[in-house]
């Protein structure tokens, strides 16, 4: 009898240790991975079909993936499913949600009521400014939405696989001027995990630089945010961690600058490197890092800003956890922290 539970215990947890496996594989981080390209399907011949089955998938460098179609007529249907990783309409029923254009890309509303609510998040996602969001990231967004009673806006924003970084501030800026229309001064939030996290920060940076036209952000959340180093210090902290991490490579973090250029100069210092932006003003910013990643050794250069602007500040360290551990669920130290980002939005 005992034997027999137990056989039925044991293979319900090895489906459970698959699901997350399958759901760490597809986690977006500034290294290049395959298999954040197996919840992609083609259209095949009319018949919905993943990428790895009429495809190689290949990563020469750990800033490349490489699709090489056995069939070369289905190229164009690749280039579009990839495409189509970025906005998506949830069909659930567990929030209301509405499609908005910024700046000609598409934004994604999510409220827990019909109308809007007193405030508002802007929340970026991820992706090294070179992959889009997946369907994943809905569950964040009413997690936050419930959890805050905040309406969460989640806009689509360019990449820099075919931007410069200019255009994703000018559309997510333009998100942020048209919250602060609609929720009122104070009101408006910016929470992002890695390259969002940079964004979610970058938006007071931004305000600042332009004269501060807008009300400052009530809170900042960055997860995980990281940077273009920009000095020797910097650089020698992110080498000296990379050896622990296994989702982001040194590499990436010093080649970036050129993707985010896109061919551009003259750029804003804080648009490359968010810890050089000006963020006096700021109602509070909070921090969340493992200490075993590349991306941990740009805290103390945004600990000096905080500092500079003189505005107040915390930082969440975990040791032995991974980028953006806190928007994994599998951690019992995630669910904690996860629950501090609510509780600190919720202010």
């Amino acid at each position: 009898m005992l034997k027999d539970e137990y056989k039925v215990y044991e293979e319900k947890m090895k489906k459970s240790i698959e699901s997350v496996m399958s759901d760490f594989d597809t986690v977006r981080a500034g290294r290049a991975n395959a298999s954040v390209l197996n919840r992609i399907s083609v259209d095949y011949y009319g018949t919905p079909t993943p990428i790895q089955q009429i495809a190689s998938v290949g990563s020469p460098d750990p800033r490349t993936l490489v699709i090489t179609p056995w069939d070369a007529s289905a190229l164009k249907a690749i280039e579009k499913a990839n495409r189509g990783r970025g906005f998506f309409m949830p069909t659930d029923h567990k929030a209301h949600y509405e499609k908005r254009m910024v700046n000609g890309f598409p934004c994604l509303i999510v409220r827990a009521e019909s109308k809007p609510s007193q405030r508002a998040i802007l929340f970026f996602f991820g992706g090294g400014m070179v992959i889009g969001p997946d369907k994943g990231d809905a569950a964040v967004l009413r997690k936050l939405c419930y959890g805050t009673g905040c309406d969460v806006w989640f806009p689509i924003y360019p990449l820099c696989t075919e931007h410069c970084i200019t255009v994703s501030y000018d559309m997510a800026y333009a998100c942020y001027r048209q919250m602060i229309a609609l929720y009122g001064d104070g009101n408006v939030s910016t929470c992002g995990f890695s390259s969002g996290g940079a964004l979610a920060l970058g938006m007071a940076a931004h305000n600042n630089a332009l004269g501060a036209p807008l009300s400052p952000p009530r809170h900042i959340v960055a997860v995980s945010p990281g940077e273009v180093p920009w000095n020797d210090e910097e650089r020698a902290r992110m080498q000296a961690l990379n050896p622990r991490d296994v989702a982001i490579d040194y590499a990436f973090m010093a080649k970036g600058e050129a993707l985010m250029r896109h061919g551009q100069d003259n750029l804003p210092e804080y648009m490359l490197s968010p810890s050089r932006g000006e963020y006096s003003g700021v109602g509070d910013i909070h921090f969340y890092y493992s200490t075993d990643e590349v991306l941990y050794g740009a805290w103390p250069e945004f600990e000096a800003a905080c500092r500079q602007a003189a505005i107040p500040y915390t930082v969440t360290t975990r040791p032995g956890m991974v980028h953006c551990y806190c928007m994994l669920p599998y951690y019992k130290e995630a669910r904690e922290d996860f629950a501090k980002v609510v509780e600190q939005l919720k202010k």
